[in-house]
């Protein structure tokens, strides 16, 4: 693939000699590239399968994870009866409406995920209530309805035969690329790099105070049972109250928004680097892989953080939202100074047991 135009770009299909002898199809790449994304998607489903149905991105992403299934038979269909076939014409078309299809998605896929988490602190209902999971359903049918009818109106699939090289030529067709997807990313990757940088003192320690606060991090998660929350405080005050290492790490902690912000970058760095790699270099990167279920778990990560720092002084560490990627509860606790909870506080805990359990549930 190479760019063509600001937003699109032109995917080659075959090259062929100027006296139209054939040098080389490019149809079963493309089988191998969906694959690897659907390789990809697998992996990334692998770790969310236990939230991914409470909330409208997860929904989504299952919805995409469908449609690329069918998008791989569609294209593996293609290339084996290719000689009973205009199998390049068919390749465009798949390819080209794909491409628009995907490219429309970011924006109201954020938005409506937005309005989710939002919408989830005024309604007196649990994540997977059977009626909010209707209703993301809806909603996700609806945004994969109005994005095939826009491709439909307003893709050009045409296949060009364009002078590709000296003495070569190509077979190629328009396909879209995400911008959404490409700015989300770089601003994303700026504005926790500059939060980070702005503490970057502190950082190294943070790092190492989370490290040892993570050898008891089966007692600083939510807890899930009555015995388990009744044993808690107790339990975190053994050990590290003796380390003079940490009673000088704990006079400096960072803000909330910052752990939130370390808890994120710590977890997606790797994508966010990748993605601004390939966009400062010049890959061509079509939309129908931009947008996969790797930016969609990055999203839903950013939301629920978002989601968790706002709802943090009101439900402290026990919000728990659909994000099985990135552990908030867990670096809640390195912003503040009760995960040793002093003995004056034990009463108070076990007399709010219960409201705060319900909470949890939420």
């Amino acid at each position: 693939m190479f760019h063509h135009t600001p937003g699109s770009m032109m995917a080659v299909l075959q090259e062929m000699q100027d006296d139209g002898n054939c040098v080389h199809d490019e149809a079963l790449q493309y089988v191998f590239f969906l694959l690897s994304k659907m390789a990809l998607n697998t992996l990334v489903l692998s770790f969310w399968l236990q939230s991914i149905t409470r909330s409208f991105i997860g929904i989504l992403s299952i919805s995409m994870y469908l449609v690329d299934l069918s998008m791989i038979c569609t294209i593996s269909w293609i290339y084996w009866f290719r000689e009973n076939l205009q199998a390049h014409k068919f390749l465009c078309f798949s390819l080209s409406h794909s491409s628009t299809v995907y490219s429309m998605l970011p924006l109201p896929v954020l938005l409506a995920g937005a309005l989710d988490y939002a919408a989830h602190r005024h309604l007196v209902v649990s994540w997977d209530s059977p009626g909010r999971t209707a209703g993301r359903c809806v909603v996700v049918l609806l945004m994969w309805a109005l994005a095939c009818c826009y491709s439909y109106m307003y893709t050009n699939a045409e296949l060009l035969t364009i002078q590709y090289k000296e003495e070569m030529q190509a077979l190629v067709c328009p396909v879209q690329d995400s911008t959404v997807v490409s700015y989300f990313n770089l601003n994303l990757f700026i504005v926790a790099g500059a939060i980070l940088l702005l503490y970057c003192r502190g950082v190294p320690r943070w790092a190492r105070l989370a490290n040892k606060l993570s050898r008891k991090r089966a007692w600083l998660l939510p807890p899930q049972s009555d015995l388990a929350f009744s044993n808690m405080p107790q339990n975190l005050k053994e050990g590290p109250a003796d380390d003079p290492c940490m009673d000088r790490d704990r006079q400096d902690l960072p803000p909330l928004f910052v752990s939130l912000t370390l808890c994120f970058i710590l977890n997606w760095t790797p994508y966010l680097l990748m993605s601004v790699a390939c966009d400062l270099l010049g890959f061509a990167v079509p939309a129908y892989a931009t947008v996969n279920l790797l930016w969609t778990a990055c999203a839903n990560s950013l939301l629920a953080g978002v989601a968790f720092w706002y709802s943090s002084d009101d439900l402290r560490p026990f919000c728990k939202l659909p994000d099985d990627i990135c552990a908030w509860s867990f670096y809640w606790h390195l912003s503040k100074e009760n995960y040793q909870w002093p003995a004056s506080k034990m009463r108070h805990n076990r007399l709010s047991t219960l409201s705060e359990r319900l909470l949890y549930q939420l």
